[in-house]
Order: C-alpha cells, then sequence, then structure tokens
C-alpha cells in the first residue's frame, strides 16, 4: 500500500513550487487533481509533472468524501499518490478523516508552516465552538472540556505521548479518537489516526507532534450512504475475505433468518432489539444490491428507485386520483395493479407469484386471500364452519398414516386457514402464540413436578392434565397482570 498525501500548490511570486512540495509530487506514482480546468493543471504542467483527473479515476467533480476516498485508497494499491489542491489546506469536508479511517497509513499534507494549519483548517474544526489549545507540558494539571475542541501542541516524544494521554484518560473513552500531526523530515506533516489508549503506547513520536481530540470520534459521514460504502469496501480486493465469497444463493438463508429474527422482535415487542433486527436485514439488503452492481445487473440505487416508484404506482388513493376509503378497497386496488404490472389477468392466473418457500400458514393465508380478491369466497362465516366439519369427517374416515390421511389432513389445515381469515385473525401469528403459551405452560409443568420431586415422565396421564390445567390458569393470571 502506498502512501496518500494532500498537497498544496501554493506558488511563488514567480510561479514557482516550493522544492520540498516539488520533491513530493515527483516521488508519487499517481497525481489527482479535480479536474482539467482550474489552476492546478497550469501549475502541475509548468513543472512538468502528469497529473489524472477525478474523471480519470471514475468519480465525479463533485464526488462525496467517500467516493473520492476510496478512488484514492484504490490507486494507492499500485503506489504513493498525491491529490493536488490550490484551496489547500480547504480540502473538501470529510476527505481527511476519511482517508485516515480507510488508507490504513498516516496521511501526509504539504506544505504547512505548523500542525496547527493542519488540525484547524484541513481538518474543517469549527471555530465557533470553543478550542482548548494546551502544551503538553502543562497538561498535567490542565482542566478542559469534553465538549470542545482540545489541542495539545509539544508532544515531542512517546514518554511526553504517555504523560498525556494518561491525562485524557481522565476525560475521553480509551477509544476516543486522537490525531497526531507530527512533522516529516521532507518537509510537510504526517497526520496519524489513533486513540488515547493508543497514544499511551506509541512507541514513536515525531518532534513537535500536535494532538488534536475531537469533542466526539472522527468517522466519516454517518447515514445509509456510509452503510452502502462500508460493504463496497467489505467486498473490495483489501475488505473481508468472508464477504468478498458470498453470493446470492450463499446469502439467502441469512436473508430468511434476519427476517425470522425480526419477527421475534416484534412479538417481544423489544424496540432495541427490533432496531438491531431492522438493521441486520437492511445489510442484507445492501449486500445483494452490492453484489449485483459488481457484474453490472443493477445497484442499490435502482433497489430503492424500483421500491418508491412501486408505492408511488400502487397507492393511486394517495398520490393519483383513485379513492379507496377502507382497507378492503385499498386491497382490492392493490391487487387489481399488481396484475396489470404484470399482465396476470391475461398471462396467469389470480395466483401467480405467491412464493412456494413461505412457511406453510403464510402460504395457505396468502393464497386464500388471493382467491377472495377475485370473488372466490364463502358467503358466511358459518359457510366456512360446515366446511371444517365436512373435512374432519371425512379425516376420520381414512387410514391413519395413510397419503388420503394427508391429504385430507391438508384439506382440514386449509380450512381452518380460511376460518381465521374470516375471522380477522392471522394464522401464523396465531399458531406462533400458541406455541409460546405451550412452551411457557409446558415449562411451568415440568417446574411444578421437580418441586415436587419428580418428573413428567413419571406421571400418570391424570396428574399430567392436572399439572396442565394449573399451568394453563397460571399463565392467565400472568398475561392479565402484565396487561394492566
Amino acid at each position: 500500500m502506498g502512501s496518500i498525501a494532500i498537497v498544496g500548490l501554493e506558488t511563488d511570486a514567480e510561479g514557482a513550487l516550493d522544492g520540498r512540495t516539488l520533491e513530493r509530487l515527483r516521488a508519487a506514482r499517481t497525481v489527482v487533481v479535480v479536474s482539467a480546468a482550474g489552476g492546478a493543471p497550469e501549475i502541475l504542467e509548468a513543472a512538468g509533472i502528469e497529473y489524472r483527473t477525478y474523471a480519470d479515476i471514475g468519480i465525479a467533480e463533485a464526488a462525496p468524501p467517500g467516493a473520492v476516498v476510496e478512488a484514492l485508497v484504490a490507486l494507492a494499491r499500485e503506489g504513493d499518490v498525491a491529490l493536488a489542491v490550490t484551496t489547500y489546506p480547504f480540502v473538501p469536508e470529510g476527505v481527511i478523516a476519511g482517508l485516515l479511517t480507510r488508507a490504513g497509513t498516516g496521511v501526509d499534507v504539504y506544505p504547512v508552516v505548523s500542525p496547527l494549519q493542519v488540525l484547524v483548517l484541513a481538518l474543517d474544526i469549527d471555530l465557533t465552538a470553543d478550542v482548548d489549545i494546551l502544551d503538553a507540558g502543562s497538561i498535567a494539571n490542565a482542566e478542559f472540556k469534553r465538549d470542545a475542541h482540545l489541542i495539545v501542541t509539544g508532544a515531542d516524544n512517546a514518554i511526553v505521548a504517555r504523560a498525556v494521554a494518561e491525562r485524557l484518560q481522565a476525560f475521553y473513552a480509551p477509544d476516543h479518537t486522537v490525531i497526531a500531526a507530527g512533522w516529516l523530515e521532507g518537509g510537510g506533516f504526517d497526520l496519524e489516526l489513533m486513540t488515547v489508549a493508543g497514544l499511551g503506547h506509541a512507541e514513536r513520536i515525531a518532534r513537535d507532534t500536535a494532538l488534536y481530540i475531537a469533542p466526539s470520534r472522527i468517522v466519516p459521514p454517518e447515514g445509509f450512504g456510509e452503510l452502502v460504502r462500508i460493504i463496497r469496501v467489505l467486498r473490495g480486493p483489501d475488505g473481508c475475505p468472508w464477504d468478498r465469497e458470498q453470493t446470492h444463493g450463499s446469502l439467502a438463508k441469512h436473508m430468511v433468518e434476519e427476517a425470522y429474527e425480526t419477527v421475534a422482535a416484534i412479538e417481544a415487542a423489544d424496540d432495541a432489539e427490533l432496531a438491531e433486527e431492522l438493521g441486520d436485514v437492511l445489510l442484507q439488503i445492501v449486500l445483494h444490491a452490492q453484489i449485483a452492481a459488481e457484474t453490472g445487473r443493477f445497484t442499490i440505487d435502482d433497489v430503492v428507485a424500483g421500491i418508491i416508484a412501486k408505492i408511488r404506482r400502487r397507492h393511486p388513493h394517495v398520490f393519483g386520483a383513485v379513492r379507496a376509503d377502507t382497507a378492503e378497497e385499498v386491497t382490492r386496488n392493490w391487487e387489481a395493479i399488481k396484475r396489470a404490472e404484470k399482465g396476470e389477468a391475461r398471462a396467469e392466473g389470480a395466483l401467480a407469484g405467491v412464493a412456494p418457500t413461505l412457511p406453510a400458514l403464510m402460504y395457505a393465508q396468502e393464497l386464500s386471500r388471493r382467491a377472495v380478491a377475485v370473488g372466490f369466497e364463502w358467503e358466511t362465516l358459518d359457510d366456512v364452519w360446515d366446511k371444517v366439519h365436512e373435512e374432519i369427517d371425512e379425516l376420520k374416515a381414512t387410514e391413519p398414516g395413510s397419503e388420503e390421511a394427508e391429504a385430507e389432513l391438508g384439506d382440514l389445515l386449509f380450512t381452518v386457514v380460511n376460518v381465521a381469515r374470516k375471522m380477522g385473525v392471522d394464522a401464523e401469528h396465531a399458531l406462533r402464540s400458541m406455541c409460546a403459551r405451550f412452551e411457557r405452560r409446558f415449562e411451568r409443568m415440568e417446574r411444578s413436578a421437580g418441586e415436587n420431586g419428580t418428573s413428567l415422565a413419571e406421571l400418570g396421564s391424570a396428574e399430567l392434565e392436572d399439572l396442565w390445567r394449573s399451568a394453563k390458569e397460571a399463565d392467565r393470571t400472568d398475561v392479565k397482570e402484565s396487561d394492566r
């Protein structure tokens, strides 16, 4: 991995670059400028230095910091890189911070008068906030605020750095961000990202190093864009071996698992767990989009644009002139729109597109719902109950364990699902809730038996029934009290 430098193209009265700056530019394998227009290309051409523009390395002139960082890091894999700017030291916000978190090494900055200039200007410190500047020699007894920018000067060696770190640990967490700016022998400064704890274990600190401690950790821009960038990094050449090996097929099971874990968090009414599980689902989505983007099939932007368009298209009662005053009318409109989108009204049936990989109850519910949407429905709930009793009689008439018994049991279960739908109950949720209740009650039975010095396996059917009734009643009492 080569080095990365931010080089300011400051010239003297005759238009010449500083000698050390010129040397740094010539030493770079790749020199990058924002565009072919402006003062930077003219200065470099006059000095006989070849350069590449943002466009040449595949990014736009107005590219966000994350894109600039990734492009420079990619170039650094081939050798030293210099980003030449005439606006120095006013580098676009987020670029230096992003490089410090991604490059894996320090970032060089040329030319500067002092490290304070780098820290205050290049790192975009908000000077409207408080800034405390202390000398390392006086920090032992100094008081400062964690919500202010802190600059410590005069950290000349590792011994002084350890003393500074010990004092900082009284105010900051061990993993709090510290940026060290130290002199380079060839001119300029080297920026290095470390932590408060790391500062205390630094083996080498350059003379006159200045330390910058931010009110909060310096991290790349947050948000959805940052998640997409991180996944792109994980799938990149110097990313995670496991992530690079994944395919749509290998990730499929993880998508199902994360969806079920999210449902479990919903049913547990655990907001913190739900937020975490939703993040895990989102991770799967971004991973799949990145895998597709690498072969030019689609990107996360296509995913987002597609769902936005679909939502607008399927909600004409909100975004158009269609009227739907009830949830039932919305559902009918939704199904009609879906069929029109896919040509199902002519080419396929109403049940087309229902995923057979759904859990059986959910699969049955969706098939039933689709059929009802086109008018295939019992008139009353009593009609469905009549069908349930008919299916029970047919099941009773079969040979246990036979294929016919399996088929009749399926008929009965499917009809019961329709009872649930007709009664406005989600069959999947109802059965999952019953499983949870059964588990609680059965465990209560086991505890009760254990308290009496026995186990369930040693009890007769009458005793088991008594324990079940007691556990059931106790469970209902617990639920009532928790609802108060």
